[in-house]
């Protein structure tokens, strides 16, 4: 009798584990299916590029609960359409600024609440600086 009790007991810490796991990862945002466009840059390699693209994902992932990163832009449109403002921050700031651009959509209930149901946002921008050791990419911004 001890047997099977020992065996429930645990049996059921298992369930509680695997739904404690479930609970505060499912609801996250969704980014299995991101299309990378990197196109040609004057300012940047496809790996740096490509690193300011993980990045985003990392936030988007933790941050933007119930929706979906479709793609993820840069290339030589966005360069040239965001250069003044890259070339102004660099002044002001002596750092490097990239902004990338994406698409994702929303669930039913608008992600966490902030954004349209049902909605898909194009074009959404998001500003990111080269770390003070250059080694990596920090977002500073992001929204339309």
């Amino acid at each position: 009798m001890k047997k099977k009790r020992i065996i429930a007991i645990c049996a059921v810490c298992v369930i509680l584990g695997v739904a404690a796991v479930l609970a505060l990862t499912g609801n996250r945002g969704n980014i299995s299916n991101v299309n990378r466009v990197v196109g040609y840059s004057a300012l940047y390699d496809e790996n740096s590029i490509n690193e300011a693209f993980d990045v985003i994902e990392k936030k988007f992932a933790k941050d933007f609960e119930g929706c979906t990163l479709t793609e993820l832009r840069y290339d030589e449109d966005v360069e040239n359409k965001f250069a003044e403002e890259i070339e102004k921050y660099h002044k002001e700031n002596n750092q490097e600024l990239i902004v990338v651009l994406s698409t994702f959509d929303t669930d039913e209930k608008g992600g966490d609440g902030g954004f349209n149901p049902n909605d898909t946002y194009t074009n959404w921008q998001w500003h990111l600086v080269k770390t003070a050791d250059k080694k990596s990419w920090d977002i500073i911004n992001w929204g339309y």
